[in-house]
């Protein structure tokens, strides 16, 4: 893919009520299952070449799909929604984005035109990215509420109560939800009512999603530690795991392996079915402290730090296999897809290297920054901005 630096200000082709459309939207549809070894063996709800239904992607916190990016990218449409910016990961589903800000306000946007489909408005606020499964939408607030909607109208069907805020986006497990909370405690309920039907409790903050391998999940916590959990009964598997120090990332299981990134600027790998560590990683001119997550994928593990390094880790050595510097850091945690990684930087930089290499391929800029993530389903990137505008990439067909 060439290097394609836009400019910060781009004449609109057409506007439509506040969607700035840019190039051709008509995208080539990638279909099938995704089968790959990443998810096939950890993900509760299948990951689809036109989906990204949770914030890291699927159940098991890969931040990676099998969809290749189009040879040569452009912006299609951006829509500019105000207020004090997003934080969240935007999801993916029937070719819709779903997406909350800290004002309170609840989006669904078609991902073709980039216009508003319906929104939802609340006296609280998100940072946590939603869920979609089986044509509903599951999204925590600040307040530790998580409300079940209909996707397709917005519709609030239940909510359950935790003790305080959800920063992670729920995960799915058969006909339940895990849900962490920084109360510190994991929940379970019915993905039906909002029913509890165990919880499981840390004695310290959870910001970290629950990430799923069979029937355990990975947690690790303020506490230092990595919690191994059975789903089935929210029973302990073993003692907690000590870490070098508090983490707020959710665990990336790929394979046979559990990535956990730490505050501490250590990068864990465990067994994912002994949960012996198989390899910790830590460079201080790399690491430094990890604030969100790793993404894996063809036997690497890409992360970034506080200190503006991208690399790529061996996920079966744990040596660095390429890092490449930014000229200011990125908040939001790495995406895969197929050969590619993308990564939203602070400064407005939306960048695209060679997941073998690390060579940049393409880079866009926008004013303002991202602290979310990107999502990428049928060769798209969506990404949403510090300033409150949500940006969709495809093919650039001009």
């Amino acid at each position: 893919m060439p290097r394609n630096i836009a400019p910060r200000n781009i004449a609109p082709r057409k506007i439509v009520p506040n969607v700035v459309l840019r190039g051709n939207n008509v995208m080539r549809t990638i279909t099938g299952l995704i089968s790959g070894a990443l998810c096939a063996a950890t993900c509760m709800v299948p990951l689809f070449a036109d989906s990204w239904p949770f914030g890291r992607g699927d159940s098991a916190g890969t931040g990676a799909t099998k969809v290749e990016l189009p040879e040569k990218l452009g912006l299609m449409w951006e829509l500019k929604l105000g207020g004090i910016g997003f934080e969240s990961t935007p999801i993916i589903a029937d070719n819709t984005i779903f997406i909350g800000d800290p004002d309170g306000r609840f989006f669904a946007i078609d991902a073709t035109t980039g216009q508003e489909k319906w929104r939802k408005e609340y006296e609280t606020g998100f940072v946590a990215s939603a869920a979609y499964i089986d044509s509903m939408i599951y999204i925590g607030d600040y307040d530790g509420v998580l409300r079940a909607m209909e996707a397709a109208t917005g519709k609030e069907v239940w909510t359950f109560k935790a003790e305080m805020q959800i920063d992670a986006s729920p995960t799915a497990y058969g006909d339940n939800l895990l849900v962490t909370s920084e109360d510190g405690t994991l929940y379970c309920v019915k993905r039906a009512n909002g029913e509890l039907v165990w919880k499981y409790e840390t004695g310290d903050q959870l910001r970290c999603g629950a990430s799923l391998a069979g029937d355990r999940t990975y947690l690790g916590g303020c506490d230092g530690k990595l919690h191994v959990v059975d789903v089935t009964q929210g029973k302990a598997i073993g003692e907690p795991i000590p870490l070098d120090g508090p983490t707020g990332s959710t665990p990336s299981v790929a394979g046979n392996n559990v990535f956990v990134p730490t505050h501490g600027g250590k990068l864990f790998a465990f067994d994912a079915e002994t949960s012996k560590e198989a390899w910790q990683f830590f460079d201080p001119k790399l690491a430094q402290e990890f604030q969100n997550n790793v993404a894996t994928a063809d036997n690497l593990v890409v992360a970034t730090s506080r200190n503006k390094h991208v690399f790529a880790i061996d996920a079966t050595t744990g040596k660095v296999v390429w890092d490449i510097v930014l000229r200011k850091r990125a908040d939001g945690s790495p995406v895969i897809a197929g050969d590619s990684v993308v990564v939203a930087a602070a400064d407005g930089r939306l960048i695209v290297l060679d997941l073998k290499t690390g060579n940049e391929n393409w880079l866009y800029e926008i004013k303002g920054g991202f602290i979310g993530s990107p999502a990428i389903a049928d060769g798209k990137i969506v990404v949403a901005s510090d300033k409150g505008t949500v940006f969709c990439f495809g093919a650039d067909l001009r």
